[in-house]
């Protein structure tokens, strides 16, 4: 009986274990939180660089829309939507939700994704933040650029914009592999007028997927300076 009575006692002692994260569901923070992050951004940009933007008027005041931007730097990520009026959702690789700073990411609003992979489930999360109205900011490139140059942009752009058919927001941007490591670093950022793609049939063909994605990447480089364009210098 006592064993009995011992083993009921640590059975109960068991910890709940928490139901795992789901990483495709963004968090959406606190808007108290968003506006204090955007200020303490804005403040250490104003005495560390020098930022220029251009085509703010292109930009709708509202979702649902896709910013798709070349990639240089960390600093990417928190300049792109600096100057914009609401909030964004993040696309990122999924390696970096691996770290302990993928939890900050994620609370930050940020969703992994495969690359190379297919990854449909990333697919079903952007277009269920596209349905709410929600903003996403991707990175065709899937990555940061080692030689700061453009580099080919993955297909899951053009599946995306195809399936959804939301607004395509190019957006150039330079310079920003310098902050913080040069005082008074010029950074540019141009975004581009909207762009809206359509199958040529009934269904979405990978024709069209490459044919959207090349679009996109076309013009973000064109107003990219020649230095940056990379691989669609021509």
């Amino acid at each position: 009986m006592k064993q009995y009575t011992r083993d009921t006692a640590h059975q109960q002692k068991k910890p709940v274990t928490k139901p795992a994260v789901n990483l495709y569901e963004p968090y959406v923070p606190p808007s108290f939180f968003y506006k204090t992050l955007r200020i303490v951004i804005t403040l250490i940009i104003t005495f560390t660089a020098r930022l220029h933007v251009y085509g703010l008027y292109n930009v709708p005041c509202k979702g649902p829309l896709l910013i798709a931007a070349n990639h240089l730097a960390w600093t990417d990520i928190p300049l792109i939507p600096l100057r914009l009026s609401f909030k964004v959702v993040y696309m990122a690789k999924a390696e970096v939700f691996t770290h302990k700073i993928g939890r900050f990411l994620h609370f930050l609003g940020t969703f992994p994704v495969k690359r190379g992979e297919g990854d449909r489930q990333a697919i079903r999360t952007a277009e269920e933040q596209l349905k709410k109205g929600n903003v996403i900011v991707v990175f065709p490139e899937g990555t940061r650029s080692r030689t700061r140059t453009l580099a080919h942009g993955y297909a899951g752009l053009g599946m995306i914009a195809l399936r959804t058919g939301v607004p395509v927001i190019p957006v150039a941007i330079w310079g920003s592999e310098n902050v913080l490591k040069k005082l008074g670093a010029r950074v540019t950022i141009c975004y581009g007028e909207p762009l809206v793609f359509k199958p040529k049939g009934a269904k979405v063909t990978r024709q069209d997927i490459d044919k959207a994605t090349e679009t996109v990447m076309r013009k973000i480089a064109s107003m990219l300076p020649p230095e940056y364009r990379g691989v669609y210098a021509d």
